[in-house]
Parts: C-alpha cells; sequence; structure tokens
C-alpha cells in the first residue's frame, strides 16, 4: 500500500513539474516565454556550443522522460521507476531552485517570473518524496527454510 501512495504522489509530481515548465520563466516588459523558450536565448547567455546543446537537451527530454517513469510505476517496475523519478526530481529541481532564489525582480524590465520555477520546484519535490516513499517501503514475507530453527 505504501509503495502504491508513493507511487502516486511521484506521478503527480512528475506531472506538476512538467506543466511548470510550459509556465512564465521569463519576463521582458509585458511578454512572458517559458522554459524553452527561455532556451532559444542561449546563445545570448554565452551557451551556443557543446553546453547549449547539453543543457536544451536535457531539459528538453525531461517530459519524456517523465512519461517513461510513469509508465514504469504502471507496468509495476516500481523500484526502478523511483531512481528514475529521483534523477528527474533532482535535474529539474536544481534547475527550477536557481531560478525561483533569483526572485522575481518587480523593478526590472527584464526578470525571472516565478510562477513556472515555482511550480516546478514544487513538482519535483513531490517527485522525490514518491521517489524516497517508494524506495523505502519493502515487501515482507515470511519464509521458512527447511530444517531450520522453528
Amino acid at each position: 500500500m505504501r509503495s502504491a501512495v508513493g507511487a502516486a504522489i511521484a506521478a503527480v509530481g512528475l506531472v506538476t513539474t512538467i506543466v511548470g515548465t510550459f509556465l512564465p520563466w521569463l519576463k521582458s516588459g509585458s511578454t512572458t516565454r517559458d522554459s524553452y523558450e527561455v532556451l532559444s536565448l542561449r546563445d545570448l547567455a554565452g551557451l551556443d556550443g557543446v553546453a547549449g546543446t547539453v543543457v536544451t537537451s536535457v531539459w528538453v527530454g525531461l517530459t519524456p522522460l517523465a512519461m517513461v517513469t510513469i509508465a514504469l510505476y504502471v507496468v509495476r517496475f516500481p523500484r526502478f521507476a523511483g531512481c528514475v523519478g529521483i534523477l528527474f526530481g533532482t535535474i529539474g529541481g536544481t534547475v527550477a531552485l536557481v531560478a525561483t532564489v533569483q526572485g522575481d525582480n518587480k523593478g526590472g524590465l527584464v526578470g525571472i517570473s516565478t510562477s513556472g520555477p515555482v511550480t516546478t520546484l514544487a513538482g519535483a519535490v513531490l517527485t522525490i518524496v514518491g521517489a524516497i516513499t517508494v524506495l523505502t517501503s519493502t515487501r515482507r514475507s515470511a519464509v521458512r527454510t527447511s530444517g531450520g530453527n522453528p
């Protein structure tokens, strides 16, 4: 039962994290951009080479990774899904935490919009909590060995 609850929490966290990546992450005047639109500006941040490709690939790969993780929970590979969920939550949560800590710059022309990063961070935390719950749940079964003590 505990494993099923953990899997449900992780699944909600996975979906919440992905939804957060589509919410506003950057605002410039009256324009807001989600995390994927921000990635298109990576050349301006000096990430135009291999580093930019790696960052983009990892971030864009989060959505398929979330779907694979949910599928692993559904087909009853909870421990493997839990390990993948911790990796997913760590990657998404770290990026979202950095953006959240930078905060909402209300006075500037360009700033971080906190709705996307905060939602993504909350989802990542739920994913990790659910995955840890799954990984720490144990199945106990009575196993008797023949010829041993009763």
